[in-house]
């Protein structure tokens, strides 16, 4: 039974709530529906979350432990390191939906879920650019937060409006086509910018 197994019981709840809230958000998910396909009853659900909110925000902490394009695990130069997270758009789809429900509900609930967790997850990536900067892959007085927020637009924009990206490449964003040359538009892209270095020099 579940309940003689916690670990596997909320492995269940919040493999089905993060299905749930990527699909409807935090308002229109269903804690029924997220019982129902766990295996539990809400009775269950409410034993290990207290609320839908104290659920979105544990699967979105645990969505971001196990984060797309972990830049702890990205090697070589920056070029290549950026290509190299942009290259699992199936893998930031999930992640992507959760953050824009979060920022369409925003306004209502008035904080951001799991701050200071994500706050450092933004530390390793502002420490990636800066690493770049010492090594001449970046301009040196390129502005750290802007780049960050620029590297997550690059990356996310293609899985939030995949109906943009079929209509101007005519692929999937999943596709192999268009990954390989997101990928490489990436490096590219990267590449210049740390050019831009030494020929102003």
């Amino acid at each position: 039974m579940a309940s003689r197994d916690p670990l596997a019981t909320q492995r269940r709840i919040l493999e089905a709530a993060r299905r749930e809230f990527a699909a409807k958000g935090i308002a229109g998910a269903r804690v029924d529906a997220i019982a129902e396909r766990a295996g539990v009853n809400k009775r269950m659900l409410y034993y290990y979350f207290r609320s839908k909110e104290e659920l979105f925000r544990e699967t979105l902490r645990q969505r971001l432990v196990r984060r797309p394009g972990d830049p702890s695990r990205a090697v070589g130069a920056y070029p290549e390191r950026l290509g190299q997270r942009a290259a699992v758009p199936t893998a930031w789809r999930e992640y992507t939906r959760l953050l824009m429900w979060e920022a369409l509900e925003i306004s209502r609930r008035g904080r951001v879920l799991a701050e200071e967790e994500r706050r450092r997850i933004y530390d390793e990536l502002r420490q990636g650019v800066r690493d770049a900067q010492g090594a001449g892959e970046l301009p040196p007085d390129l502005d750290v937060d802007q780049m960050v927020l620029t590297e997550l637009a690059l990356i996310m924009f293609p899985v939030a409006f995949p109906q943009l990206v079929r209509i101007l490449t005519g692929l999937a964003p999943e596709s192999p086509e268009f990954i390989a040359r997101r990928e490489a538009h990436l490096r590219q892209l990267a590449t210049l910018l740390g050019a831009s270095r030494t020929s102003s020099a």
